[in-house]
């Protein structure tokens, strides 16, 4: 498959209710051969308030905000005419949460997930979160909940799970969106248990109850 563009992204956010806005974006350009060409980072005025989690957790408040560019006057007055005529590959850290605030700019967009790459192909982790995978492969970046050093991570786990595995970027995609009943449930009472150790009752409820295109009902149902 052939990208216009690469890209390691990372936003930070206003939080995590619905109608969240991103306050920082980064991300890092790369070639085939995964060797960084670019990057970028800028803070962006989300028009709203930021929740006080968000702004403990990423050390952003709205005084910091209140004379930079929204992120579409950000993409279109700095960088134009980038992203919008180009299919991206967009690499993120759960990329669900990301993908969609950056997707609107682009003219096609493919996802490669981290964290879901990090659930198929080390299943039996800790757990799945950013640091903990930094952790695991023993990367140089520590994630820090800013966007630029977010994405340096990121794109750290990538490079490492590509060498380990010996993995190109095709192979990279194909994994991550490849996760089956050894990958461990990730939240809930059952958190870290293997999709075929679940009891068939928590099956079922997952299967209910669980977003259709969320990676565990999808995995519970190729079953």
């Amino acid at each position: 498959m052939h990208f216009d563009r690469m890209i390691v992204l990372d936003f930070e956010t206003t939080g995590l209710r619905p109608g969240y806005r991103p306050v920082e974006i980064a991300w890092i350009e790369f070639d085939d051969t995964l060797t960084e060409t670019d990057q970028v980072q800028a803070l962006v005025n989300p028009g709203i308030p930021i929740e006080p989690a968000a702004q403990q957790t990423h050390g952003i408040t709205s005084t910091m905000l209140h004379d930079k560019p929204t992120l579409p006057d950000f993409l279109s007055s700095r960088h134009p005419g980038k992203f919008i005529d180009e299919h991206v590959l967009v690499v993120a850290h759960n990329a669900a949460y990301d993908v969609p605030m950056f997707a609107p700019y682009c003219k096609a967009v493919t996802s490669l997930c981290t964290m879901r790459l990090s659930q198929s192909l080390y299943p039996h982790a800790p757990d799945h979160r950013l640091e903990t995978m930094a952790d695991v492969l023993r990367v140089d970046v520590e994630p820090n909940h800013r966007a630029l050093a977010d994405a340096g991570a990121c794109f750290s786990v990538l490079r490492a799970i590509a060498t380990a595995h010996n993995l190109n970027l095709s192979d990279l995609i194909a994994a991550s969106n490849r996760l089956g009943m050894d990958s461990v449930m990730p939240f809930g009472k059952h958190k870290g248990t293997p999709l075929r150790d679940l009891p068939p009752s928590y099956v079922n409820w997952c299967i209910e109850n669980l977003a259709h295109d969320n990676w565990v009902r999808q995995a519970l149902l190729s079953e």
